[in-house]
């Protein structure tokens, strides 16, 4: 046997593949669950992410990874549309943060809670496992996920 095909066999490489293949899949998942939250086609979605329709298709039947660009547009519009279906609720209520880290917090400053994961303050990311590091660690946030569940 070669040693490049003992490489692909070992644990950790096959590991590495099974989190990055679930990593495709929830963010396939996303990109088709945001679509039908925004009551969007193929086509309309692509148009507003500035893709094609088959790049759209691509993402959602795993045929190519979605990029770090496109998921935050996505929750951009997906924030924008929540806004006149849910309370405005500010992300230091979700997130239950103390006073004092909310007047640190850039998100309290500028933007009143409701882009925390896009404006990029540090204080309330969560630490890099080693596996998400750079790829939109807030996907686990509070935040997100009432986005995301409408609640």
């Amino acid at each position: 046997m070669s040693k490049q095909n003992k490489l692909s066999r070992s644990p950790a490489r096959a590991a590495q593949r099974s989190d990055s293949f679930q990593k495709q899949h929830d963010r396939a998942a996303t990109v088709k669950h945001i679509r039908g939250i925004l009551g969007r086609t193929q086509a309309e979605l692509a148009t507003a992410l500035g893709v094609s329709a088959k790049a759209v298709q691509s993402y959602e039947q795993k045929w190519r990874d979605v990029p770090v660009r496109a998921m935050i547009q996505l929750i951009v519009l997906l924030a924008l549309y929540r806004k006149h279906t849910m309370d405005d609720v500010p992300c230091w209520e979700i997130r239950k943060c103390a006073a004092a880290q909310r007047e640190r917090c850039a998100s309290f400053t500028v933007g009143r809670g409701q882009f925390c994961w896009f404006i990029g303050s540090k204080e309330c990311r969560p630490v890099p496992d080693g596996k998400e590091a750079g790829i939109l660690p807030c996907m686990k946030c509070p935040v997100i996920q009432r986005l995301l569940k409408g609640q």
